[in-house]
């Protein structure tokens, strides 16, 4: 079952790479990485990946966030920007929030375009992929994409 599941993911990432608007290809992290998290006993988040790539001088956000099962919710929460003038020492710009689906198994954002504050220096984004099957039954995991400059 987990490699079926597997299988999807990857597939609906190819899928969703190719129908959009038109980007510049990034290198990709943490696509369809299993979650390891042994301190719960829940193993609702089959497979997440967060990446980005420059879109005429803004930021384009690419995340999937997929359970086992259906979900009471499921998505993205607290999705942070941030920047970089050397690729090493990273700072907060700004906060999009919540991208959370309902009564579902998964939820995307795909060639989302963010306008960016500044030029010159590499982004990235932070966020976790969330999934609540019930009041006390949820997953939390943290990611942060690849890097990109925007020049």
């Amino acid at each position: 079952m987990k490699r079926i599941l597997s299988v999807l993911c990857i597939t609906s990432l190819l899928i969703s790479g190719i129908a959009g608007m038109p980007v510049i290809a990034a290198e990709t992290e943490n696509i369809c990485e299993k979650t390891t998290d042994i301190e719960r006993a829940s193993w609702y988040l089959s497979c997440y990946s967060a990446n980005v790539s420059s879109y005429n001088g803004s930021l384009c956000v690419n995340i999937n966030t997929n359970a086992t099962e259906k979900m009471e919710e499921i998505g993205i929460k607290n999705l942070t920007i941030q920047y970089s003038y050397d690729n090493v020492n990273w700072y907060n710009e700004w906060n999009a929030g919540d991208f959370l689906a309902y009564n579902t198994n998964g939820h995307e954002l795909n060639n989302y375009i963010m306008a960016l504050d500044r030029s010159e220096c590499y982004y990235r984004i932070c966020c976790t992929h969330y999934a609540k099957k019930s009041f006390l039954n949820t997953q939390s995991v943290s990611n942060t994409s690849n890097a990109v400059w925007i020049g």
